[in-house]
């Protein structure tokens, strides 16, 4: 029966850009956290005849700094571009898409599978396997930014730094770290290890489980926790030229992830940051919400966005260079998804 009330509400979830409103933060209820039950959903994937993408805006090839992003003022309907086509790939926890090799999107599973950084292309074929050299205890998600925002951009994909969230924390884990690497360039590399420099973290009031991560323009990490109350506390790792010089999270606000009353179906399982560090998606089970946080002390939240019809999704991820957004869920040959900008705007 959740099982089917869960895909009842979320076949039925309309597009909705609501006027601004303010977040307010409720404490956490500390319920245990479960998962949605592990059953395929419908296959709403493209034919696997087709490898190339289709129906997308053409990747413009320039390198995105973050100063040239403009948001979305609309967003068309979700679209399936291909299928994962990698079937040990099916604990997808984490997205990030290249924003100087277009069309390239990284990827990792989470806990109990190999610490490997995959690459994808938009049609789901893989492109490169490395392995890192640190453990995956629980990889939750993905996020890329400027390796140092001090230094000259160059638009080379060694700007660039992966960070890895290792900050699942079902049981209250004390040693959580974010793990970040340089982006490889695939057209130098598709095989080999990965040296990750890890940064344990520490939060500066309970241990929370969390299952976002993002990077602000300066490449400061910001951790999005998971809470069983329709809520997630946002947490930035003080950095400078993109190092961090602590271990201990510094608490910038709560944001409503569902409505008051919400429990699994609003758990934040993701989320991802503009590359200028204005708009923040967090991802929940039947909830993909969009928010101003240009102070992120105080964020606003600008409305539901479209999400592709998943049963576990646990990424999302902005595409600078395509527009839009993607996602990508677990399981067996999960569909990838494209959400595109209709407009953009201020």
């Amino acid at each position: 029966m959740l099982t089917l009330l869960l895909w009842v509400a979320c076949a039925s979830r309309h597009r909705t850009d609501t006027a601004p409103v303010t977040d307010t933060a409720r404490a956490e209820t500390g319920t245990p956290d479960t998962a949605p039950p592990d059953t395929a959903p419908p296959d709403t994937a493209p034919p696997d005849t087709a490898q190339g993408d289709t129906g997308e805006p053409t990747d413009t090839g320039r390198p995105d700094t973050g100063a040239a992003w403009t948001p979305c003022a609309g967003y068309g309907e979700p679209t399936g571009t291909g299928r994962v086509v990698d079937t040990d790939l099916d604990e997808l926890s984490g997205l990030a898409v290249s924003r100087t090799q277009p069309g390239v999107l990284w990827t990792h599973e989470d806990s109990g599978n190999p610490a490997q950084l995959v690459a994808l292309d938009t049609s789901g074929n893989t492109l490169a396997r490395f392995d890192v050299d640190a453990p995956n205890v629980d990889w939750e998600d993905l996020a890329i930014g400027r390796c140092d925002a001090d230094a000259p951009d160059t638009g080379a994909p060694g700007d660039a730094c992966l960070w890895l969230g290792d900050i699942g924390s079902n049981g209250a884990r004390s040693d959580l770290a974010l793990l970040r690497i340089r982006e490889p360039d695939l057209a130098t590399a598709t095989a080999g290890t990965l040296h990750a420099e890890v940064y344990p973290v520490r939060y500066p009031d309970t241990p929370q489980d969390a299952e976002g991560l993002a990077v602000l323009p300066d490449g400061t990490p910001l951790v999005v926790t998971k809470r069983a109350d329709a809520t997630a506390g946002l947490y930035t790792l003080p950095s400078v030229a993109g190092i961090p010089v602590t271990d201990l999270l510094e608490h910038m606000a709560d944001v409503a992830t569902g409505a008051a009353g919400e429990d699994l179906s609003a758990r934040a399982t993701a989320a991802d940051l503009s590359p200028d560090g204005s708009r923040l998606l967090v991802r929940a089970y039947l909830h993909l919400r969009e928010y101003d946080v240009t102070d992120l002390h105080a964020p606003v939240l600008l409305g539901e966005r479209p999400f592709g019809l998943e049963l576990q999704g646990e990424a999302v991820a902005w595409d600078p260079l395509a527009g839009g957004y993607r996602q990508v869920a677990e399981g067996r040959r999960p569909t990838l998804f494209h959400v595109p900008c209709e407009s953009t705007g201020p």
